[in-house]
C-alpha cells in the first residue's frame, strides 16, 4: 500500500503556518519586551529591519520561487539579507555589527518574510501552469480541482 503523498498546497500547510506562527512570536516579544527586539530604536527598526530589509526578503523569496528553485535558497538568501541589515544597524544607526541575538530575531522576521514571498508566487505558479489539476484555494493556498 502507498501512503498517500503530503498535500503542499494546503491552507495549513508548513510553509504557510511557520512563518505566520514567527510573526506573531516576534510581534508578542516585541510588546512584552521591546529590547529583545528592537536595539536601538524603534524607527530603525522599522525602517531597515521591516521596510528595507522585509521588501529584499519579499522579493528574493519571489525571485526563487519564479525561477522553481529550491525552498533551502530562500535561507541562504535570507542569511545575506540580515547580514546586510545587520550592517545598516550598524553602519547608520550606531548599533552592534556582531550581535547573536539581534541577528536571530532579524533573522526570523526576514525569512518569515520570504517564505511568505516565495509562497505566494509558488500558489500563482501551481495555479496557472498547472490550472487542468489546481485551483486556487485562498492567497497562500492551492487544491487539486474539483470535477
Amino acid at each position: 500500500m502507498v501512503a498517500p503523498s503530503p498535500d503542499p498546497g494546503r491552507r495549513w500547510a508548513p510553509m504557510v503556518l511557520l512563518p505566520v506562527i514567527a510573526l506573531v512570536a516576534v510581534v508578542a516579544a516585541f510588546v512584552l519586551h521591546p529590547q529583545w527586539v528592537v536595539e536601538v530604536s524603534l524607527g530603525d527598526f522599522l525602517l531597515v529591519t521591516v521596510f528595507l530589509g522585509g521588501g529584499a526578503a519579499w522579493m528574493s523569496g519571489r525571485a526563487v520561487a519564479k525561477v522553481w528553485s529550491p525552498f533551502l535558497l530562500v535561507l541562504v538568501y535570507s542569511v545575506l539579507v540580515t547580514c546586510a541589515v545587520r550592517f545598516c544597524h550598524f553602519a547608520l544607526f550606531h548599533g552592534t555589527l556582531l550581535s547573536l541575538k539581534y541577528f536571530l530575531v532579524e533573522l526570523v522576521i526576514l525569512f518569515s518574510i520570504a517564505s511568505l514571498g516565495f509562497r505566494t508566487v509558488r500558489k500563482q505558479q501551481m495555479t496557472l501552469r498547472y490550472g487542468w489539476l489546481y485551483e486556487s484555494s485562498g492567497p497562500l493556498a492551492w487544491r487539486p480541482r474539483q470535477g
